[in-house]
């Protein structure tokens, strides 16, 4: 559930359903995801929400993969702990747990509001948890277990816990008996230990626990408690008040962080680590994403490097390889379409064929029409792919960019599987083999070559801006046009390899499949290699835009959404353009052309104002 799904198409069906039912239907189906075969990797294809590397902490003896963490209010059992690890978090909270029975959560959601009243006192069962994380692969991240107030002997939850935990935190109920009941819990843990305690609960004093988790939530007499942006100001003033104590905590972790923002704020006040709780269900799970990319850019300050400049030297980096094979497309595309505007077949065609293009021509008048407009549109996709990749060299992959250089690769593999597929037709094509060799190799040193460090971030998103909001439709517009492209280039490449035309190309053509290949059977692995090419192509463009949506969609990147529309006004531009030059108008035909450069447009256009915009310091809220 990236931020583009989420804040779109499921948050407004899940705020549909009661709260409790929403809740059980989210965690539901992340849970089971995370124990498919291929789930966990789904998710991480999906978001590419990991913490950077460098922000990896060592808090109380404790190494920890970032500072922001997830508290347990969506999933106080931690039944989709294996999902949530890979939502960007340094650790994740389980419960309040006790050894006691469970009692599942029950929400209410104040209308036109981001807020949630918790209507109970939610408990996870100790043995149910510890059983439930025994029976599956190891939770990729910290777990800090919550011990309930109520609980009398929490020396026992800390037994059965404690072979999966990175600490616990201590609910505080009776200040009177606080003292005996960390003694009992540190006694039987040798992990950190803190006490935990809502936004307007007062302490005066730690009774030797190691820190203090301060729970984005209010107490409320009714035994329940609420959540949201509004609880923010009261965890602020519980930082403080806690600083003031003659002996302050060692370790703070703070709750109540809704954007990015919120972690500065909860940092200046003391906090070190910093969970996300209700900001989860209202700002959507790629919120930890935004926060560590965030507090990135800040750590990063002032470490920004000029990017390398084409050399020598740069010729032992990935980039530079990538680049080439970007300017191979570019120069292949110009070809291809300089080709197709003047002699359409090239002598090795007319060679493989039988037939000269005169002799073509008398085979039918519209034949070499209809294959320029083939070969028009194939050259399209290649130079949209080559202005793509170009993009991602210059401007990702030479800052470091493992996504960028995953995205060139996945998408060039697969573009060089389908330059082959007229060897399916006994059509050996030499200038597209000799062209391939070439360009492999350019393909073979990007993935060997090294990468390099990668760069401090450009721009920070501190606060959630109408542009971002906007620009989450955008994105998923661009995402879908990834897929539906994928999808359109498979189902040119089985017609390639099957039917060879479609209904209207011989409507263009005033003829039929019999009369036109059945006198001139050689006719069908010139006209068929040229159709699985453009669909291998379409395949590859697909690849590169979907990856480029789910994985490069950053404020401020203005290369990113420029890339995108020269791809598109170049790809759209040549494949409905020369429809109109050879007359093969058909509106059925082009109708997917025409739909899919109106999705492209209005993605361009609720995208532009957030990748154009350069956010690096805290914006006013929209």
């Amino acid at each position: 559930m990236p931020d583009w799904s989420y804040r779109t198409v499921l948050r407004p069906l899940l705020f549909a359903l009661p709260p409790s039912a929403a809740q059980r239907l989210s965690t539901t189906l992340l849970a089971r995801l995370a124990h498919t075969p291929g789930g966990p990797g789904l998710i991480d294809f999906l978001g590419h929400m990991r913490a950077d590397s460098r922000l990896a902490r060592r808090i109380a003896g404790q190494s920890i993969s970032g500072p922001m963490g997830l508290g347990s209010l969506t999933d106080p059992e931690g039944r989709a702990s294996r999902a949530f690890a890979r939502f960007g978090a340094g650790f994740l909270e389980i419960g309040p747990v006790t050894c006691g029975a469970a009692v599942a959560p029950v929400w209410r959601r104040a209308p036109a509001t981001s807020t949630l009243h918790l209507l109970n006192r939610p408990r996870a069962n100790a043995e149910q948890v510890s059983a439930r994380l025994a029976a599956g692969p190891l939770v990729q991240t910290a777990l800090w277990f919550r011990i309930a107030a109520e609980e009398a002997e929490p020396a026992r939850v800390v037994k059965i816990l404690q072979p999966w935990a990175a600490g616990f935190s201590l609910e505080v109920g009776d200040a009177a008996g606080l003292a005996a009941r960390v003694e009992e819990a540190l006694g039987a843990t040798g992990s950190p230990l803190l006490l935990s305690i809502a936004a307007d609960q007062e302490l005066t004093t730690t009774a030797g626990a190691h820190g203090v988790w301060v729970r984005g939530e209010l107490s409320a007499t009714a035994g329940g408690s609420t959540h949201g942006p509004a609880v923010l100001p009261h965890v602020l003033a519980c930082l403080r008040a806690l600083r003031a104590l003659d002996e302050p905590p060692a370790l703070v972790i703070a709750g109540g962080v809704s954007e990015p923002e919120d972690v500065r704020q909860l940092e200046a006040a003391g906090a070190q680590l910093y969970a996300v709780d209700a900001g989860l269900v209202f700002s959507g799970p790629g919120l930890i994403k935004r926060c560590n990319e965030a507090l990135l850019h800040e750590a990063t300050r002032g470490q920004e490097r000029a990017p390398e400049q084409l050399s020598l030297r740069a010729a032992r980096r990935s980039w530079f390889w990538a680049l080439c094979l970007g300017a191979a497309m570019l120069v292949g595309g110009l070809l291809a379409l300089a080709v197709a505007n003047t002699r359409v077949v090239l002598p090795y065609d007319e060679s493989l064929c039988g037939l000269s293009r005169a002799q073509l021509t008398a085979v039918n008048p519209r034949l070499l029409p209809f294959m320029r407009h083939d070969r028009v549109t194939l050259a399209g996709t290649m130079l949209s792919i080559g202005i793509l990749y170009s993009a991602l060299a210059l401007h990702a992959v030479r800052r470091g960019a493992h996504w960028a250089q995953v995205t060139v690769i996945a998408s060039a593999l697969t573009g060089f599987a389908s330059l082959f597929y007229f060897l399916g037709f006994g059509y050996f094509d030499p200038f597209h083999a000799f062209v391939s060799s070439i360009l492999f190799q350019f393909l073979l040193l990007c993935v060997l070559c090294e990468l390099g460090e990668p760069a401090p971030p450009l721009h920070a998103e501190w606060r959630e801006t109408a542009a971002w909001r906007r620009a989450q439709w955008g994105q998923l517009l661009f995402v879908v046009t990834g897929i539906a492209l994928i999808g359109a280039g498979l189902v040119i490449s089985y017609i390639g390899f099957g039917d060879v035309f479609v209904r209207e190309d011989l409507e263009f053509m005033r003829t039929t499949a019999a009369e036109l290949l059945v006198p001139h059977e050689r006719l069908v692995p010139l006209v068929a290699h040229d159709r699985a090419t453009l669909g291998g192509m379409l395949l590859a463009n697909g690849i590169a835009i979907l990856l480029f949506a789910l994985w490069g969609f950053r404020a401020g990147e203005r290369w990113l959404w420029r890339a995108l529309a020269w791809a598109g006004a170049v790809a759209f531009g040549c494949a409905i353009g020369v429809h109109y030059v050879v007359g093969y108008d058909s509106l059925y035909h082009l109708a997917p052309a025409f739909a899919g450069l109106l999705v492209w447009l209005v993605a361009l256009w609720l995208t532009r104002r957030w990748l154009m915009s350069a956010p690096s310091e805290p914006q006013r809220h929209a």
